[in-house]
């Protein structure tokens, strides 16, 4: 088959959305179909492009038998709403064209959410070349955003958005969802339940790298952060919690990633006077996941009101063996209990957080038991391979 890929996030960019597109990409090839991707020229998480980068032109590429088409992309430091906004569109408009003027045959249209915005192409081009379409669905929009406090529920962007959905899940041929409250929220927005599959994230066997950025004393005890550091993903309660807990001296706090809130979370550190919390900017992903096995402890922050996510970043820390406290509510804080492999304290509640390090700071064997347990567990049980395997079988027999 010649499966088509339409994504916002492709490597070199380090996301959980650009590695679960990656893993479906490497397996479609593993199974003999013949893949193109159209996506952007690489700027998250910082709005900038690397060194050499031609971000207004088209280019294409091959990188591990994928043939990649990037397209004209804007991209701001400023990291504002509106620039969020102008690179989505930027990059919906060029997929639109290039797909458009795709002259090889189109066996299926995979497209993956959010953005939203890459539904408009894909629905041009599923319909326009009369093949089927694929839907991943990583978080549930409007509905997540609505959750969050964003978005109102009632506001104008809202109902544009329920609109565009509901045409797409309801033109979609299989929708792919990491989880089933996401699932439920699909079938309510339009899609056709026996057209839901579940397929769900998990580790990918990545190899850390052999030393970590940062420096440790023997007595320390280092609670990390690996991921986006964005609006939505709530980073701020760990800076709070760091304040709450700088009379331990032996506490430090090592954040690694960049995105839209990285300058406000680094201001507010600066606020507080915390020398025990470091930012390392956005890693390579043997970096970061070396930054988690080094650690002792990984906090992995949500926002009040989400129930239904499984941070990608939970997998990778119990995959290198580090115990995780989960700043949350939901699927994720009931992951991390029935895993064994660590904690949950609610949402946005610093001072829950903070007592929670305290207590794991205290009892160092306690972190390591649970850092082994949930290693063994995710191991055995959660491969990124279950969830991609169910989306590539269903590839191979989707017909319209």
């Amino acid at each position: 088959m010649n499966v088509l890929v339409l994504t916002q996030f492709y490597p070199p960019e380090s996301c959980a959305a650009s590695s679960r597109t990656q893993a479906v990409t490497k397996a479609l090839v593993d199974a003999g179909h013949q893949v193109h991707v159209i996506t952007a020229h690489p700027s998250f998480p910082a709005g900038t492009f690397p060194q050499g980068c031609r971000p207004w032109r088209f280019a294409a590429e091959v990188r591990d038998g994928v043939n990649i088409l990037r397209v004209p992309t804007y991209a701001s430091p400023r990291l504002r709403g509106r620039d969020r906004l102008f690179n989505w569109a930027s990059v919906s408009l060029g997929a639109t064209i290039s797909a458009l003027a795709v002259r090889r045959r189109i066996d299926c249209v995979y497209v993956t959410c959010p953005p939203v915005t890459l539904a408009l192409p894909a629905l041009a081009v599923a319909k326009a070349r009369r093949c089927p379409l694929f839907v991943d669905v990583r978080d549930s929009y409007p509905d997540v955003a609505v959750k969050m406090g964003a978005w109102r529920e009632d506001s104008l962007l809202t109902r544009t958005v329920a609109r565009v959905v509901r045409r797409l899940y309801g033109a979609a041929d299989a929708v792919a969802c990491v989880t089933q409250t996401v699932a439920n929220e699909v079938r309510d927005r339009g899609a056709d339940p026996a057209k839901i599959l579940i397929a769900p994230n998990g580790f990918d066997a990545v190899e850390p790298s052999t030393r970590a950025p940062f420096s440790r004393d023997g007595d320390d005890f280092v609670v990390a952060f690996a991921g986006n550091i964005g609006v939505a993903t709530g980073v701020d309660v760990i800076i709070d919690a760091a304040q709450r807990v700088s009379d331990l001296k032996h506490v430090r706090f090592v954040l690694a990633g960049g995105g839209s809130a990285f300058e406000e979370i680094r201001l507010r550190r600066d606020r507080y006077g915390l020398e025990n919390t470091s930012l390392l900017g956005p890693l390579d992903r043997p970096v970061a996941l070396a930054v988690l096995r080094d650690a002792d402890l990984c906090v992995v922050p949500l926002k009040r009101g989400i129930h239904d996510s499984l941070p990608t970043k939970i997998f990778d820390s119990l995959y290198v063996g580090c115990p995780v406290l989960v700043s949350g509510d939901g699927e994720a804080g009931d992951f991390a209990s029935r895993s064994g492999g660590g904690w949950s304290v609610a949402a946005e509640d610093p001072d829950a957080l903070a007592q929670a390090i305290r207590k794991a700071a205290a009892d160092r064997e306690a972190c390591r038991r649970a850092g082994a347990t949930g290693r063994d567990y995710v191991r055995a049980n959660w491969s990124r391979s279950r969830g991609v395997s169910a989306i590539v079988e269903r590839i191979a027999t989707i017909r319209n």
